[in-house]
């Protein structure tokens, strides 16, 4: 049975992945250089996958890579266990070498490790946190000493990065990573972030430690003109045919949102047994907000009434939120709260901000919002 061409959900790489040609080149480049990068997109715009795709095609042998995600990881000892832990894995191919090295890494802590059926991937190690908060620099250090001893170069890539900031003592832990992150030689790092303002604040803002760290890269929507022969292609090497103007529907319905094409295309490719009809994309997106009404309704109850209001006058193409008219139209009370609620919608991940321009983030969220409140 032929399974879909279209992946979503997860990592995205080969055939799958769409494009991003220069900025996979910049991050080759960055990567091989050494170059700090800090890279920032929404959720589900594919910066892992592009991460991962970049790492994929970056074949020098003395080049190891590690690969973190902070998204669940929620202080500081959790942080550095984690980092230890994946730098020995990225470096690492025997058991006995481990062991052996990891006495002349760490001089003052003493870890414990403990090993699995294949010790390059099932790597556990433990610390006295009293003892390693006294000398975290070893365990920060670790990746730029394993490098100098081995002869090798390593690049960190730590995804979700924004969330650091949301650690005990968050700016401690900031200082203490850059300090040192600096002066490695070896050693190179990306930051992925999903949080823009977060992470707009942490490196933009002067007197924010990770201040002008690397080269920042904000990453744009995939054009249209790279989408369109990408859909076309993937449903012709399955003996199914979509026209050009529904391709350029699909990518319109869903805003360019990279997960939300493929998702819709994945909808499509299954109800459609040799050609795409105009039918077959009213069905799919019906199927898509069926799905995940749910979850949008918890959402949606999770709000109050007047960030609720809020999202009714986005939508409805109000820019001029504060105005008397608006706030009085939509009843989103005092300029202070209209403020204050775009501030926890753009948290919650519900607004974004393009050109200036304040839109909703999720577009299948958007078209379930219009249909449920009628606007």
């Amino acid at each position: 049975m032929i399974s879909s061409p279209f992946q979503y959900g997860k990592v995205v790489s080969g055939s799958a992945f769409v494009n991003r040609t220069r900025e996979k080149e910049v991050l080759r480049q960055h990567f091989r250089s050494g170059v700090n990068t800090i890279l920032i997109s929404p959720r589900r715009w594919g910066k892992t996958s592009l991460v991962t795709e970049a790492i994929r095609l970056t074949t020098d042998k003395d080049l190891k890579f590690v690969f973190i995600d902070l998204f669940t990881i929620r202080d500081e000892s959790e942080f550095l266990t984690v980092y230890a832990r994946e730098v020995m894995k990225a470096t690492m191919n025997k058991r006995e070498e481990l062991l052996q090295d990891a006495r002349v890494w760490f001089k003052k802590l003493l870890p414990v490790l403990s090993f699995g059926l294949d010790p390059s991937n099932e790597i556990s190690i433990k610390f006295n946190w009293e003892e390693a908060a006294k000398h975290r620099d070893e365990i920060i250090n670790l990746p730029q000493v394993i490098a100098r001893q081995k002869g090798i170069r390593i690049a960190v890539c730590v995804d979700e990065f924004q969330n650091i900031a949301k650690f005990p003592d968050h700016l401690a832990v900031q200082n203490e990573l850059r300090s040192s992150w600096q002066r490695h030689k070896n050693v190179s790092y990306c930051l992925l972030g999903s949080k823009r303002h977060m992470m707009l604040e942490m490196f933009n803002q002067p007197e924010r430690p990770f201040y002008r760290f690397g080269d920042l890269i904000l990453l744009d929507k995939i054009a249209v003109s790279e989408w369109i022969p990408f859909i076309i292609d993937q449903f012709a090497h399955s003996a199914k045919t979509i026209s050009e103007e529904n391709a350029r529907n699909i990518i319109r319905l869903m805003k360019n949102h990279p997960y939300y094409i493929q998702m819709y295309c994945d909808y499509v490719w299954t109800l459609t047994s040799d050609r795409v009809t105009e039918d077959t994309l009213e069905r799919a997106l019906e199927e898509m907000i069926a799905h995940s009404s749910f979850i949008f309704q918890e959402d949606v109850e999770n709000l109050s009434i007047t960030q609720v209001n809020l999202i009714k006058a986005i939508i409805s193409g109000e820019t001029q939120l504060t105005s008397k008219r608006v706030m009085d139209r939509y009843n989103l009370g005092t300029p202070r709260n209209v403020l204050r609620n775009r501030e926890v919608l753009f948290y919650k991940d519900i607004l974004d901000t393009e050109n200036d321009h304040i839109s909703l983030l999720d577009p299948l969220f958007e078209d379930w919002f219009r249909k449920t409140y009628t606007i």
